[in-house]
């Protein structure tokens, strides 16, 4: 009986060693996961603050950049402006001439109305050949028109006649279109020709008038 009891009592002192041992060891491993995640929290903050520092970095230089393009845009402006200006400067100092001497051509010619439309259209041709000049010096050039094939980026037909030319063909100029730099500021007027009639065709082989 007593030996039954001793042995009762190693039995339950074991299983409390093993409790307590368990419960130590759970503790440990519960002391060490949370040692784990502090540590872990800690990486976690510190990546935040590293992200946040990068973010305020990125955004400044953001800021930066935008006052940057906005005082490029500024400046851009400023010197398209200038130029425009000087440009358009230039031009008018070159025009003057002209419009000086068709005020001093039209005084002229009420002056003195003996003068003959021959020599009033050889002063004319003068200053329109004079203002061409002014205006080739600046990219302006006539568009090529008559006799040259119909080109609709260039040419606005206006109308068709019966004529010896290939079909399509300027063979008339009713208003002069020019060109900028290559591109067109205004399109020529023109008048093409178009294939000839069958009726008109025989008239003219029996030789009649057509």
């Amino acid at each position: 009986m007593g030996g039954n009891l001793v042995a009762d009592g190693n039995t339950q002192t074991k299983k409390d060693s093993n409790e307590s041992k368990a419960q130590q060891e759970s503790k440990d491993q519960s002391d060490e996961t949370i040692l784990q995640l502090r540590s872990q929290l800690k990486e976690l903050d510190k990546a935040r603050r590293e992200n946040e520092r990068k973010a305020a970095e990125y955004f400044d230089k953001l800021q930066r950049l935008q006052a940057d393009m906005e005082n490029l845009q500024k400046i851009t402006k400023r010197q398209i402006e200038t130029i425009t200006n000087q440009a358009s400067r230039d031009l008018a100092l070159k025009l003057l001439p002209i419009l000086d001497a068709l005020r001093q051509a039209g005084d002229f010619a009420r002056e003195y109305r003996s003068v003959s439309p021959d020599e009033i259209g050889v002063g004319l041709d003068m200053l329109y050949r004079q203002l061409l000049d002014v205006l080739k010096a600046v990219g302006v050039q006539e568009i090529a028109a008559v006799g040259q094939p119909l080109d609709p980026e260039r040419h606005e037909v206006v109308n068709s006649v019966e004529r010896d030319a290939p079909e399509n063909t300027v063979v008339e100029e009713v208003r002069k279109g020019y060109q900028l730099n290559g591109k067109v500021l205004r399109t020529a007027l023109v008048v093409v020709a178009k294939p000839k009639s069958p009726l008109n065709e025989a008239k003219e082989s029996a030789g009649g008038p057509p």
